[in-house]
Order: C-alpha cells, then sequence, then structure tokens
C-alpha cells in the first residue's frame, strides 16, 4: 500500500507529514511531533527504526485530525514548545473527547496536564524540590535569598527563570511554581516505558544541561525513581524522570514528563542501548494500547 507523500521544511509551523511506502500486513503509526522545534533529529530516528515494522506519519498536533481517527496507533513526541504558536493547546481538549483513539499514552485523558502534581508530591513529603504556587504558602519553604520560578503549564524552561526574594515579593507571580534554588552537583534523567526502566543519562556539567552522558544508577538511585513511577498514575507509554543530585549525594525530583513528548537524547544513546529501547519500543506500539 502506497501513501501520499507531502513533507514541505521551513520555520513556520506547516503539515509535515512523511508517508512511507508500505506492505499490507503493516500496521500504521501516527507520529504526533513539531519537526521545527530544533530537536527532529530524534523523531526522524526513531521513526526511520519504526517503520521497519509500521508504515509511519509524522504531523504536528494542530494537523493531525484528518489522521488520527484512521490509524492503529497514535506515538505522542516533541511537539512541545507549542507556546510559539499561542497558548492554546486544543488537541488536548479534542483527544479527551475521543478516549477510543489509540495514543500509546493514557495519562493525558485523566490527569490533565501542568506542574500543580509537583505541588502535591511536596505537601506529600516526596522527596521533591521545595514548591507551592503562592507567596502567601512561602514559608512553607526552607528560607532562601534566592528562588527559581516556572510557569505550571511551561514547556523546556521557557519563562522559567531565577529571582531573589525582594523580586519575588514583588512579583507575585500567578500560575507560576516557586521552587527553593537548589545548589546541586548533576541533573539525572530515568527513562521508562511501560513501567520498565529502559536507560538512565545524567549532565556530568550542570551549567550543560544536554550534555549528558549514560550512567549506571545505583540501587537507591532505582528505588528513588520507582517511588515516582509507581505513584505515576501513568500505565504505559513513555515517561522520563528528571532529578538533581544535591551536594550530600540525595536526589530530589525536577519533574516527571511523560506528556507533550519526553525529550529522549535518541542520538546520544550507544547503539546498543539505543537499539534495545527502539526495539522495546517498537514491540510495545505493536502490542496495542491498554
Amino acid at each position: 500500500m502506497a501513501v501520499c507523500t507531502m513533507f514541505q521544511h521551513y520555520r513556520e509551523r506547516v503539515p509535515v507529514i512523511f508517508c512511507y511506502t508500505s506492505h499490507m500486513n503493516k500496521l500504521s503509526l501516527l507520529v504526533v511531533t513539531d519537526l521545527t522545534n530544533g530537536a527532529e533529529a530524534e523523531d526522524i530516528l526513531i521513526s526511520d527504526f519504526l517503520r521497519r515494522n509500521f508504515t509511519v506519519v509524522l504531523c504536528h498536533p494542530a494537523d493531525c485530525e484528518p489522521f488520527e481517527d484512521s490509524v492503529d496507533r497514535i506515538l505522542i513526541r516533541n511537539y512541545w514548545n507549542s507556546a510559539r504558536y499561542g497558548e492554546s493547546e486544543p488537541w488536548y481538549d479534542r483527544w479527551r473527547t475521543k478516549p477510543q483513539l489509540p495514543i500509546h499514552d493514557d495519562l493525558y485523558m485523566k490527569q490533565g496536564y501542568g506542574k500543580d502534581y509537583l505541588l502535591e508530591l511536596y505537601a506529600s513529603g516526596f522527596p521533591v524540590i521545595p514548591s507551592i504556587d503562592s507567596i502567601e504558602s512561602l514559608d512553607a519553604l526552607p528560607s532562601s535569598e534566592a528562588y527559581f520560578i516556572k510557569p505550571k503549564d511551561g514547556y523546556s524552561a521557557i519563562n522559567a527563570r531565577e529571582v531573589s526574594r525582594m523580586e519575588l515579593l514583588e512579583l507575585k507571580p500567578q500560575h507560576y511554581l516557586i521552587q527553593s534554588f537548589v545548589d546541586f552537583e548533576y541533573e539525572i534523567s530515568f527513562y521508562y516505558l511501560d513501567k520498565k526502566l529502559q536507560y538512565t543519562l545524567y549532565a556530568p556539567d550542570k551549567a550543560e544541561r544536554w550534555g549528558l552522558a549514560e550512567l549506571e544508577p545505583s540501587a537507591d538511585d532505582i528505588a528513588f525513581a520507582e517511588r515516582f513511577v509507581q505513584w505515576n498514575k501513568q500505565t504505559y507509554g513513555i515517561e522520563r524522570i528528571d532529578a538533581c543530585r544535591l551536594r550530600d549525594g540525595s536526589l530530589q525530583l525536577v519533574e516527571i514528563t511523560d506528556q507533550g513528548g519526553a525529550y529522549l537524547s535518541v542520538p546520544l544513546l550507544s547503539e546498543k542501548t539505543r537499539h534495545t529501547f527502539l526495539s522495546n519500543l517498537s514491540s510495545s506500539l505493536s502490542s496495542g494500547v491498554k
């Protein structure tokens, strides 16, 4: 079966679709992504691997509605930074009204999105960077002369910044997380698929968040990540547990990324780790949505 092909490449958002010729016995896979966000190499690499077993179509979420009701599987990938096109992400609302869609990720159907879960986790005593969302609750944070604020519905640290205590009191930010400024050694990320750890990466230079290298996690590290994986309502699909290593060796959660497409740093993986992960992803997609 041949599927029509269209690809336009320029920096504004456009319908962006790759279609590959397939055999009749291949399942069709819609990869929802944004190929203009600077991380397109990852999703092209992933899609190229997956087309061994699927007929693959890549499309921005704003343009995917004509395809989403007719494919066998849907994989949501790197479309973050969609705030460039406005605050609204109407596809989420549409997807919630269509629970029959074969999306390889079920959290957005159950919880929505945003960073309020960090407030819940911190209030419940989980090892999370201390977090509040109102200066009226400032006493709930460890005393500090510096704080970090970030939008509750933001991606990729857009509009997130460090502020002094005086600036914070003057700003009185709304719809932002307010966090203690944490002195840490490095950031570390745990990558899960269907609740199973696939690999772990860390940033040896904390000034280079995405200058990542593979890391063999300790038993304590894995226990830390598993605590959040088990807490999370997601039952299958991809999730990334981001944390920071404090000076005393302990870990604190930065955030859980399981929607909008967690960036997976697949191009940085060793050939063996990359092949194992992508093979597992292909098998998970082949088995269907739960």
